[in-house]
């Protein structure tokens, strides 16, 4: 049954399933908070997991690694320094010492006050997270995606997180089809759009079956000729606007002055899921275009 958040000002009615939130049956268009809402809690933690889920957004993307002793911790960065009150190398750094630093508010830097917050565990996110938002998970070393595969296994959270890692269409070389998790974890690849290939793109990443991609683009005309594709597919287009990911000017910083010229560009192109970190801004623009 479709689920309500009351504590959200925008309640929610996703699907419980991963796959039929994601199906192109779904006209919702998806909100991603970029490490949590880290507008209200430091980015990466539990309180941004909890304040995105209040927000209502469809699901959270946070970054993982692991520590000197194998721990895998939540955390975009190589180093403590910039979100933390630690100084050193995450991988490096034992759990014990890592878990002792306190995270800084909102996304870090040396004047962030300190919070009470600790960094959380893969394992602690993802519950923090079950029932209430979905996971994307960004590995940030792909050596350790296996740890990553074993700690979604252990917790039986197949059917709550998505992995994703980048792939090269037109080399037709897809090591994750052998991967001995692959068909039972949802799975998202990460290109860039050829200018003109976009569709051609789509046809040949076809053998794996996927229920969504993350696109990068030179040209949002690319986004909209891939349309026919996608909707044969059935994959849903995920597409970044954080002011970071440098997909032309269709970035946060301007779409919270012009959000039809940024967000409404991209729905109008095909694009059915949004990470930013505008998170309220983008909502509050989604009620008000559903109102319409």
């Amino acid at each position: 049954m479709p689920r309500q958040n009351a504590a959200s000002p925008w309640p929610s009615s996703r699907p419980d399933d991963i796959y039929e939130l994601l199906s192109r049956a779904n006209a919702d268009v998806l909100t991603i908070a970029h490490r949590g809402l880290w507008s209200e809690a430091p980015e990466n933690s539990l309180a941004a997991i909890r304040a995105a889920a209040e927000l209502g957004v469809e699901f959270v993307e946070i970054d993982t690694q692991a520590t000197a002793d194998g721990t895998l911790v939540v955390i975009h960065d190589k180093t403590l320094d910039r979100t933390t009150s630690g100084k050193g190398i995450v991988g490096a750094t034992d759990f014990a010492t890592v878990r002792d630093a306190r995270l800084r508010a909102g996304a870090g830097g040396e004047t962030a006050p300190l919070t009470d917050e600790r960094m959380p565990t893969l394992e602690e996110a993802i519950e923090e997270a079950r029932g209430r938002v979905f996971v994307n998970i960004d590995t940030k070393f792909p050596r350790e995606l296996p740890l990553v595969i074993a700690t979604v296994r252990r917790l039986s959270a197949e059917g709550h997180v998505i992995i994703k890692s980048d792939v090269e269409p037109e080399t037709g070389n897809f090591p994750v089809l052998d991967a001995d998790w692959f068909g039972s974890i949802p799975y998202m690849p990460m290109f860039r759009a050829r200018p003109g290939k976009f569709a051609e793109d789509l046809q040949l990443i076809e053998p794996l079956r996927v229920p969504m991609v993350e696109v990068k683009f030179a040209n949002i005309a690319d986004l909209a000729a891939g349309r026919e594709e996608l909707e044969r597919q059935n994959i849903r287009l995920w597409v970044n606007t954080l002011d970071v990911a440098h997909n032309l000017d269709f970035n946060d910083s301007r779409a919270v002055k012009d959000p039809q010229s940024v967000w409404g560009a991209l729905v109008e192109a095909g694009v059915g899921a949004i990470q930013t970190d505008t998170n309220v801004e983008f909502k509050q623009w989604l009620a008000g275009r559903r109102a319409r």
